[in-house]
């Protein structure tokens, strides 16, 4: 028997439809095996072909060649395309060391490869750990890159957003009026990174209880983007999600209910059933519907999405945690038969992440009860 193994590179010609699972260009192993006369061909891509290629180009280039630095790179995006999280932790973390020994611990590179730990670390939900990181680098990057540059603002802006996760939203606000100035004046002001951020502050003061600012704040956003980057790119997509929130939020679900379906139509043409955004969108659907007493029709798109959300952002990541326990809440007030389990299920979730005490563990607690 003999194997032959060969890399060749795989791209995709653009189209008008993007692919439902996206699946970028990168690294696949073809293996040829031989025996008897007879070949058989099969191919490997995805996650473990760019690791394939990372420990092969450990072999041949050495552990801190720029080439074997960058496949590890590839190999950690992938890891977190594809929402193996974990493992791209321990990638970055491996690629920040090598980078931090052979070039410096403020050189660009190993700042770039620390950035994209910090934001590993908070998709993990190691929003403590992420946030040290992050600020490491913003720090760093205001030395090294100076206070206008784009990159030390798009660290800032992450490092906002970590902050309100972390519920320290004196300490957020200040800081990502800072970048959104910064990044108004380096950037333009009507470019998207902008008006994320921007987007960014007025999510934050609808949690600081300024709702009426926070709308008129969102819709100045999504007009922007709409004009600039079209009704449909992933940031407008997010921004017009975050206004429904808004909305949802202050008992208004019956404005909200046509906007959140043209919002749910839009992301679907436009992105991936497993895509972040998408899955908020279809999230903000079936609170909507819920809202105007079409409760059935909120149970089935709940139902349809849950999945997406465990295979796309994971089981116990906040966003799927937060849609599990509503889908539960609205089976228990259906007298659904399904109430139990769901129920049960989000109070496991609840309670591995948040632990027993928490307010949404409670919250998940009661709901089992109400399903006896």
């Amino acid at each position: 028997m003999r194997a032959v193994g060969r890399w060749f590179n795989r791209g995709r010609k653009r189209d008008d439809e993007p692919p439902r699972e996206p699946k970028p260009s990168g690294p696949v192993l073809e293996i040829t095996v031989t025996e008897g006369g007879r070949s058989s061909t099969t191919t490997i891509g995805g996650p473990t072909a760019f690791g394939l290629q990372y420990h092969a180009f450990h072999e041949q280039y050495g552990v801190s060649d720029p080439r074997t630095l960058e496949a590890g790179t590839r190999y950690a995006r992938e890891l977190m395309r594809t929402n193996d999280v974990a493992e791209a932790v321990t990638v970055y973390q491996e690629i920040v060391g090598l980078r931090s020994s052979a070039l410096g611990p403020e050189h660009p590179d190993t700042l770039r490869s620390k950035h994209s730990l910090a934001f590993a670390l908070w998709q993990r939900g190691s929003h403590a750990e992420a946030e040290r990181v992050q600020r490491d680098v913003y720090e760093a990057r205001r030395r090294v890159l100076g206070d206008s540059d784009a990159e030390t603002l798009r660290s800032g802006n992450n490092l906002g957003w970590l902050l309100i996760e972390l519920r320290r939203m004196d300490e957020a606000e200040p800081l990502l009026r800072t970048v959104a100035d910064g990044l108004a004046r380096t950037l333009g002001r009507d470019d998207a990174e902008t008006l994320a951020c921007q987007m960014k502050l007025a999510g934050l003061e609808h949690l600081q209880g300024h709702s009426q600012q926070a709308e008129r704040g969102l819709r100045d956003v999504v007009k922007r983007l709409t004009r600039t980057v079209g009704a449909t790119n992933p940031v407008t997509l997010q921004a017009r999600s975050s206004l429904l929130v808004v909305l949802l939020d202050n008992g208004r679900a019956a404005e909200a209910v046509e906007a959140a379906r043209a919002l749910a139509d839009d992301a679907g043409h436009a992105l991936s059933n497993t895509d972040g955004v998408r899955l908020h969108a279809r999230h903000s659907l079936a609170r909507a519907l819920a809202g105007v007493d079409r409760r059935a029709e909120a149970i089935r798109v709940l139902a349809d999405t849950l999945p997406d959300s465990e295979r796309g952002r994971g089981v116990d990541h906040p966003g799927t945690l937060e849609m599990r326990t509503f889908f539960a809440q609205l089976l228990v007030e259906a007298g659904d038969l399904r109430a139990g389990p769901a129920a049960r299920a989000a109070l496991a979730g609840c309670e591995r992440v948040h632990g027993p005490g928490h307010p949404d563990t409670e919250r998940a607690r009661e709901l089992v009860r109400l399903a006896r």
